[in-house]
């Protein structure tokens, strides 16, 4: 069974390492906690029991509140299932998104985009969030903030007192130092409210980025990286265009070859989280060097999933334009 981390981030604030996708430092949740609490998104069905057991643990289960950033699956689909378990204590949570969200949220069918064989649970009685609206937890004050273009209801939220911005991935992702990538995703990428979301986060007075892939940014590496998410989304896009170009895109190994030589990206080292998979894969790769096969590079395999929705974003992107 796969742990959940929790590591403070301020007097009021703990990120939630949820092992998203079996996989730690890759996913992560944000609780508040004033004399109301606030989840901000909520991971995947997979992830929910694990997260009930460390709230519980914390005392903290269930949050008054849950604000989803975005209609991704990998953001809202546990929130049925948190939502299940704290009607069942006679404790309601409050679920909250943009109000752009609210259709995309009631039938999250659409995000079979990034997987058809997978079900996704519809999520219904939503309170709808309008850029400046503010979610007062008592003690704590978060400001909705409009940043659609990675998806077409992307919000940020603003905390003023520790001036942290809550992101999700309307940025972009940075998986350690080493691994850095564009937001492009399916089926709603909008590369001008890309462009809208990067100058109005730096427009903001703040000191910490908290992004769902993954972590907490401060001090220059917090200033620097919307300049530094807008520099790899052009990057890449471009990279994707030359593809296109040539009629690659849809050859995966060609794409991850040109993005590994054209930006210096390197895998990085990542850690399974579940410590039965761990013991399974390391036995398979000693199996595979024995026969002189390459082994499974976990960091590998997640960027060629990866690469394959991005492609999925910027076809979808050029039909919408092109018509």
């Amino acid at each position: 069974m796969s742990s959940i981390d929790i590591e403070k981030v301020n007097d009021h604030t703990w990120m939630l390492d949820i092992g998203l996708f079996g996989i730690k430092r890759v996913g992560a949740l944000y609780l508040l906690k004033g004399e109301r609490s606030c989840l901000i998104d909520s991971g995947t069905r997979k992830e929910a029991k694990g997260l009930i057991r460390a709230l519980d643990a914390k005392n903290a289960f269930p949050p008054d509140i849950i604000v989803l950033t975005h209609s991704h699956w990998d953001h809202t689909q546990g929130t049925p299932a948190l939502c299940r378990e704290a009607q069942k204590r006679d404790k309601p949570i409050r679920v909250m998104a943009s109000e752009k969200a609210i259709q995309n949220l009631k039938d999250q069918s659409w995000n079979k985009a990034f997987d058809e064989k997978r079900t996704f649970e519809d999520i219904d009685t939503v309170e709808p969030l309008q850029d400046g609206h503010v979610i007062d937890l008592g003690g704590i004050e978060l400001q909705i903030i409009d940043i659609s273009g990675h998806c077409e209801d992307d919000i940020a939220l603003y905390e003023e007192t520790s001036q942290t911005i809550f992101l999700g991935d309307a940025l972009g992702y940075f998986i350690e130092d080493s691994l850095m990538f564009p937001p492009f995703m399916p089926p709603y990428w909008n590369k001008e409210g890309f462009y809208l979301a990067v100058e109005k986060i730096k427009s903001i007075q703040y000191k910490t980025l908290c992004l769902a892939h993954y972590g907490c940014l401060e001090a220059d590496k917090s200033r620097t990286f919307p300049d530094k998410a807008l520099q790899t989304y052009e990057t890449w896009w471009h990279i994707f265009e030359e593809a296109d170009k040539r009629g690659k895109l849809d050859d995966l190994k060609y794409l991850k070859d040109s993005l590994l030589r054209e930006t210096g990206t390197h895998y990085p080292e990542l850690e399974i989280s579940k410590p039965s998979t761990r013991i399974m894969l390391s036995l398979v790769n000693t199996a595979k060097k024995f026969f002189g096969k390459k082994p499974i590079n976990v960091a590998e395999v997640q960027l060629e999933g990866i690469i394959g929705w991005l492609a999925e974003g910027y076809k979808g992107y050029q039909e919408k334009i092109n018509t």
